[in-house]
């Protein structure tokens, strides 16, 4: 499924790292989304080309959740592979993902580890900024289930255009919907809750473009802001967050923002738990902040590591471990 609006400069090399799969059996969906005239000219070339393409036409001005919609909807097959319309995906990925799906039937869905590219303003590939660098090493260190349900609030676990799906769930998830905040993240977070395994192909067989146009930059669902709302939606509606409240380990920004919006959905906030001397013995939002020794041992809270930097992570795991906790069970990491 490849939906493009405004893409003619990628579209082709987009579509034929598709076409070119070591995986012929094959459909290229082109969803058409309110696309340029240029976009829809590279779309009828490639149709007339090959006849595994198929052109898609979203309804006018229905949006970007209905053109992927629509396009799971219509394909044939039984697998669904995503992409965007300016990326590229490496010869075996589609051979790799439909054999990791075949030989794990407990999964609904595999993404990949991928690279993640800079396009210029001319079109040239560059590194990419910091914070891209930090969420591709981060991405390609998940190599499990596990591990991807386990640090599912640090970010988006699966690059959407690595993932391939099984069609029947997401049938059983109805698709995309239209959320506050990333359509995709949303899907994820939906498919770990209903306890649906998310697997991962441990080598890298997408490259990921980042460029001033993509959604992620320009759009507001994108936004830190509200990827955090989602996290807060999602961690409220464990039983175990519910039941016994939590305790906030981090009283920075992250973690005061994310407190009020827990608060907000009726989830009890035990304590803030930090490490810097200046915020012991503060209060926010009627609790205390307290040294790190103070934490309590399993059981009693829910643990929320509330911190933006991947080593005061690992210092939060390294301070819980001992006192019983499991990530993923009754910790978690929120960035």
């Amino acid at each position: 499924m490849l939906p493009a609006r405004d893409a003619a400069d990628t579209l082709q090399s987009a579509a034929e790292s598709c076409l070119q799969q070591t995986w012929a059996d094959l459909e290229i969906l082109l969803i058409a989304n309110d696309s340029t005239p240029g976009t829809l000219a590279v779309m009828n070339d490639l149709a007339g080309a090959d006849r595994r393409v198929r052109i898609l036409h979203s309804p006018p001005r229905a949006g970007f959740i209905t053109a992927l919609n629509l396009g799971w909807y219509q394909a044939r097959g039984r697998f669904l592979a995503r992409m965007d319309a300016d990326d590229f995906s490496y010869p075996d990925r589609i051979a790799r993902q439909v054999q990791c799906l075949n030989d794990n039937a407990e999964l609904a869905a595999c993404g990949s580890h991928v690279r993640i590219i800079r396009r210029g303003r001319d079109g040239e590939h560059l590194p990419p900024l910091q914070g891209f660098a930090d969420y591709e090493k981060w991405l390609n260190s998940l190599t499990t289930p596990q591990s991807i349900a386990a640090q599912r609030f640090i970010d988006s676990p699966l690059s959407n255009p690595s993932a391939m799906i099984r069609k029947e769930a997401m049938k059983q998830l109805g698709g995309y919907r239209v959320v506050d905040w990333a359509e995709d993240y949303d899907f994820w977070l939906r498919m770990i809750e209903a306890g649906l395994q998310v697997g991962i192909v441990p080598e890298v067989l997408l490259d990921w473009f980042d460029s001033e146009l993509r959604m992620t930059r320009n759009d507001d669902h994108y936004s830190q802001r509200r990827f955090l709302q989602a996290k807060a939606h999602f961690l409220g509606r464990l039983a175990v967050v519910r039941d016994l409240g939590v305790g906030i380990c981090g009283a920075g920004p992250i973690g005061k923002r994310l407190a009020r919006l827990l608060k907000k959905q009726g989830v009890r906030i035990a304590a803030f738990y930090d490490v810097n001397d200046r915020r012991i013995g503060n209060v926010i939002l009627g609790r205390p902040v307290l040294g790190a020794t103070a934490m309590p041992p399993s059981g009693q809270q829910v643990l929320i590591g509330a911190v933006g930097v991947s080593g005061a992570r690992d210092l939060i795991r390294e301070r819980v471990a001992p006192l019983g906790y499991e990530e993923g069970q009754d910790f978690f990491c929120v960035a």
